[in-house]
């Protein structure tokens, strides 16, 4: 869908882009080819010149944050299908809802089809040098809380990139409440070991767990693994309803598998015990 985006130019909203699309300029190859044909008038549309051929650059350098700049925030999911292998998704687990007072205990993430996870008194200090090295984020909620707590508790990670946070894009298609309920919405499953459970919950197996309870930590890993491997799909229906919405009147093809970034949920048990082992929790 990035590709056919023109509203990310000055002076171009929702409708002027439909309106461009019914001209049958569909991309940005178009858009140029229109203006050194003279279809569109050049004194509205030339001063977009530069920035066109800038997102044509930033495409093919796979400059994310170029669009992070100049794209509306409402149309962040548009960039999702040009840059899913550089995307991060991303699930904090806390032990409260204030970062001043309250811990960051456990960091789910999936990034470029690979699962990792950070444990408070384990591996949590290697988050910032992870996280670096993805320039989009996906999350579901995470601009109002996990990327504003991860900011209190390291200062120095970066952590400005551009942001999908799913639970506005999803809001504006009728999908309104927390991640658990959109999912139920959805059709979206979980394991049955967590279903119904919930965040105060979450925190009380991390104290469980403090306690020497092994098996509070597994729960709690399947918890935030689960929320953070069913945001893949619930990012793939934001997209499709989204382009829907939209009213693009051409066909759209995908520039990166999305189902690449897929891990099946079926996996995450075997996986966290595995990864379990290898840090001597078993």
């Amino acid at each position: 869908m990035l590709r056919h985006t023109f509203i990310h130019l000055p002076g171009v909203g929702v409708h002027r882009e439909r309106t461009l699309w019914k001209q049958g300029i569909l991309d940005w190859d178009h858009f140029l080819k229109a203006i050194e044909d003279g279809v569109l008038r050049q004194g509205v549309h030339e001063s977009s010149v530069p920035l066109i051929r800038q997102s044509l650059d930033a495409i093919a350098v796979g400059d994310v944050g170029f669009f992070h700049n100049c794209l509306p925030g409402r149309e962040m999911w548009r960039l999702y299908s040009e840059f899913a292998s550089q995307a991060l998704f991303l699930d904090i687990e806390t032990t409260g809802l204030s970062p001043h007072y309250d811990d960051v205990t456990l960091i789910g993430a999936l990034g470029g089809g690979q699962l990792a996870l950070f444990v408070k008194g384990i591996n949590l200090d290697q988050f910032p040098a992870y996280v670096a090295d993805f320039p989009l984020l996906v999350t579901f909620n995470g601009s109002q809380f996990d990327v504003p707590f991860l900011r209190v508790h390291f200062p120095k990670a970066r952590l400005d990139q551009a942001h999908i946070d799913l639970r506005f894009p999803l809001a504006s298609l009728g999908y309104k409440g927390g991640l658990k309920s959109v999912e139920r919405s959805l059709g979206v499953s979980r394991d049955a070991a967590i279903h119904g459970m919930d965040g105060f919950e979450a925190v009380q197996l991390w104290h469980s767990y403090r306690r020497g309870n092994r098996q509070a930590l597994r729960k709690l890993i399947l918890y935030n693994l689960t929320d953070v491997v069913n945001m893949v799909a619930l990012m793939e229906t934001t997209i499709k309803l989204k382009q829907i919405r939209t009213a693009f009147p051409g066909e759209i093809t995908a520039r990166e598998p999305l189902a690449a970034m897929k891990f099946d949920a079926g996996g995450l048990g075997p996986w966290i015990e595995q990864t379990l082992s290898s840090w001597g929790r078993d």
